[in-house]
């Protein structure tokens, strides 16, 4: 007698075993085999496919200022929907179709908390809801003001500050009024004990700053900027004043 050839597989071979050893309950082995089977494939599909996968982890902690972005690929079986529970940090792009996407979160406000705080992101597809962490960090400066304007007689830096940030505090100027600034302390021999003195403080003055007059018939303009050092001569800029000082009258 020709004998039929096997099927190939891996179910072939769990149901022929199975047979083997209940041969009088034949029919009902291979049928109760078949059916376990199926339902083993369909739950490893679910597996696979189900729901929300995330493939890469988000840069989980931003600086306290605002415009900070973080991003991360996932991939969602079907529609999918993303939310914050926080108003200091705004989902992008809150829903989408299936399939491979980024997801995006932005901080849109300071953290002048002075505690670090966290958000859970919630991302759900197909009845599964995934959570992604994300922390801002707590280091804050501030000026006291957004704008100061001298007139061309030109005058000190009458600007407040304050910040928790100690030595990594930075202060610096845009464009050339850096070279019509003087440092008051210049020729005073504690001026560095004093400068990381002043940056410790929770609240501070740049009052050791005195500006030139300006001789020219054209206004000045600036910006000054408290950062904070991140190393590798690298900073974040943390807060921002816009300076004018009068033009000398023709």
């Amino acid at each position: 007698m020709r004998q039929k050839e096997a099927p190939s597989g891996d179910i072939y071979y769990f149901c022929i075993a199975i047979v083997k050893l209940r041969m009088k309950q034949r029919r009902f082995t291979v049928w109760t085999c078949l059916v376990a089977t199926v339902v083993l494939l369909v739950g490893c599909l679910q597996d696979k496919v189900g729901g929300v996968r995330i493939y890469s982890e988000p840069n989980a902690e931003l600086y306290s200022i605002s415009n900070q972005v973080s991003l991360f690929l996932f991939h969602a079986s079907g529609p999918w929907k993303a939310e914050s529970p926080v108003p200091w940090l705004q989902v992008l792009k809150e829903t989408g179709p299936g399939g491979t996407d980024t997801l995006k979160v932005m901080t849109c406000e300071k953290n002048l908390t002075g505690v670090e705080r966290s958000a859970l992101v919630t991302l759900v597809s197909d009845g599964e809801l995934r959570t992604v962490e994300i922390k801002q960090r707590n280091e804050y400066a501030e000026f006291d003001r957004e704008e100061f304007n001298l007139p061309a007689e030109g005058g000190t830096l009458d600007v407040g500050f304050r910040t928790n940030v100690g030595d990594s505090l930075l202060l610096y100027v845009t464009g050339s009024l850096a070279k019509y600034l003087e440092d008051t302390r210049e020729n005073d021999s504690t001026k560095d004990d004093e400068t990381r003195a002043e940056t410790k403080e929770r609240q501070g003055k740049l009052s050791w700053l005195r500006v030139l007059p300006n001789e020219d018939t054209v206004p000045r303009r600036a910006k000054f900027y408290l950062a904070f050092g991140i190393g590798n001569d690298r900073h974040i800029s943390l807060d921002t004043l816009t300076f004018y000082q009068d033009a000398v009258m023709p």
